[in-house]
This record gives structure tokens, sequence and C-alpha cells, in this order.
């Protein structure tokens, strides 16, 4: 199932047959048309909310019956109108996708979590200790940093390239939602809490790369995760065999999976909830493979990086994998 948030009400839908289908007020058409129920909106409201973060928060049944629903919509409805004539189904084309990202959600970002990427940046350092850094990065504990929910960027949605640099990288990663809330969750028990896929352009400014307290200027900015284009949910993938893959300007770039991670999804739910509750709709993304500018740039003694294969206004990113679907999203210049 492809769940997906649409149109100028940020509703959810779920994608079928290339379209999206408004799984709320179908639930009310449904329950209206097969109970005879009084008040099947405020049931539908209750059941299969039409938010995100309450969709993801009813779990499994909010699920199962948003499903029953858009069967219904397909092969027995009287019609394809809501209960008050409204728009139940539109096509992709002509109605606009948000990022899937619930209101207030943490973006939790793992950092130096592929040993390649952090491998062949190390082999391309002109930095005496930057190896050493690189390896405590490595080693140890997950470690993350945090995107801000309010610069989330959609497939197909223009990305603003920041002013502040010359030098902007991409990173394709794969996301997993939090499904229920928890805290000190177990690693061996975390597989439960994690409610779908969905993928993530880990924009970076790369002029300046350090580890220190400037470490999260370099990563926030508007448009500077993309997210989308949907959430695969209930499709039971393995969370660490997922493929993923960038393009620029057609050429790959990347190529990964997320069984390269050095720590895996379930490693970092533990991690991450160890105090402190996760709630639904949080995400967490894996890093990001070998194959970013910055990797495979050379660096130069003044510390710098070539500017040859960082994007540039004008190119296109492609972030894609066969499991889930396709971020595509064109680099503009930056207009006030």
């Amino acid at each position: 199932m492809k769940v997906a948030i649409f149109g100028p009400e940020r509703r959810v839908g779920i994608i079928r047959n290339e379209s999206v289908v408004d799984v709320n007020a179908t639930y009310a058409k449904y329950l209206a048309e097969t109970t005879g129920a009084a008040r099947a909106q405020a049931q539908a409201d209750l059941v299969v909310p039409h938010e995100l973060s309450a969709f993801i928060a009813e779990g499994t049944r909010a699920l199962e019956e948003a499903q029953t629903a858009v069967e219904y919509l397909w092969s027995a409805a009287e019609d394809d109108r809501g209960l008050l004539g409204e728009q139940l189904c539109f096509k992709l084309g002509d109605v606009e996708l948000h990022p899937p990202v619930a209101k207030e959600a943490r973006i939790f970002c793992a950092l130096a979590n592929f040993y390649d990427h952090m491998e062949a940046a190390s082999k391309n350092s002109s930095a005496g200790d930057t190896s050493e850094v690189l390896e405590r990065l490595v080693k140890g504990g997950p470690k993350y940093f945090l995107k801000d929910h309010r610069a989330v960027s959609a497939d197909g949605q223009e990305v603003r390239y920041p002013e502040r640099t010359k030098r902007l990288d991409y990173e394709a990663e794969v996301a997993i939602l939090i499904g229920k809330r928890g805290r000190d969750i177990r690693s061996d028990d975390a597989l439960p809490y994690i409610w779908g896929y969905t993928l993530h352009n880990d924009w970076s400014v790369r002029d300046n790369v350090s580890f220190g307290p400037d470490f999260m200027h370099s990563k926030n900015f508007d448009t500077s995760a993309t997210i989308g284009p949907w959430i695969v949910v209930g499709e039971e993938l393995d969370p660490q065999n997922i493929p993923i893959e960038c393009r620029v300007n057609g050429e790959i770039r990347q190529s990964g999976n997320t069984k390269s991670m050095v720590h895996d999804f379930a490693a970092f739910i533990q991690h991450l909830s160890a105090d402190t509750t996760l709630y639904p709709g949080d995400l967490v993304s894996s890093g990001t493979p070998k194959g970013t500018a910055i990797d495979s740039s050379q660096q130069q003694p003044d510390g710098s990086h070539p500017e040859t294969l960082f994007v540039k206004p004008g190119d296109v990113v492609e972030v894609s994998s066969s499991l889930i679907g396709t971020l595509r999203n064109l680099v503009v210049k930056a207009a006030n």
C-alpha cells in the first residue's frame, strides 16, 4: 500500500491505479452505504483520520478499514462521490503530493552510517587527522543529527540552491516512519515500531565540512530534506535489504542497500528511544552510501573540494528505490 499526502488540505490518500483516493471521505461513504450509519463522517474521523499523524497512530485498524473502503469504491460503490458530492479520486498528475511528513514530526538522520561512504571520504581527504576523525564517527554507537520538519520538500518540487554555498551535495537515503509511541525500546523489539518506508534526499552544504557546532547549519535550509513521494506500508519489506540509488542528470552516482548500514534501524530505534519517547510519524533516515560529491572528490590542500561533482542550478537529481519509488527534483537558483 502506498500512502500519500495530497491536496490543499494535506489529506491522507492511498495510491491506486495511478490515482489518489481520499481515504477519510471514502470510508465515510463506505459506512453510510453499507451500514446506514447515521454519523458516518464522525465515525470516519475517528477510525480513518485525514491527518497523517492521527492516521498512523490508529495503527492496523486504520490501514485495514482504509483498504476496505478503497476496494469498495472501486468495485461496489453506487458512484465515485462522497457524502456531500465531493470528489474522492484524483489522477496523480492532477493533484499536488506533499512530503509525507506528519505535523511536528522529528526527522532523525543517521550520521556516518555507511562505511563505504566514510571510507571513500577518508581516502579523498588531504587532512592528516581526517581518517582518525571518520573512524571515531563510524565506531561506537549510532550517531545522528536533526532536520527541521518545516524545511522539507516534495517530489517534483524545485530545490532551492542556497546562496551561501558553491558545493551543494545530494545524499540518497531510506527513511522509516515510527508507527507507535514508545520509550526505552530494545533493538530486539524494534521492528513492530516501523510503520512504513519512504525516500529521503538529505541535501547538504559542503563548503566547510565540520562535525563541530556548525554541522547542523550545513544540513538545514529551506527545501533541505526532500521526502516522499509516498510511504510504502504493509508490504513486509526487510528494512535491512532496501536498494537505494541516486542519479544526477541521468548519470548514476550512488548505488547501495540498507544492508550495508553500520548501525541498522533497530539499533537506531533503541538508541533514539533511550529515555526519550518516540511518537507516531517520527522519521529515522538511514544515512547514505558512497557516491556523494564530497566522498568522490579529492580534497585540496586548502581543505576545499573541487566543484565539479557538486550540483548546480539546472541539475535534476533523482533518488530511487525499486521497492519504494522515485524522488525527482530540479535545483534552482535561490530567489528571495
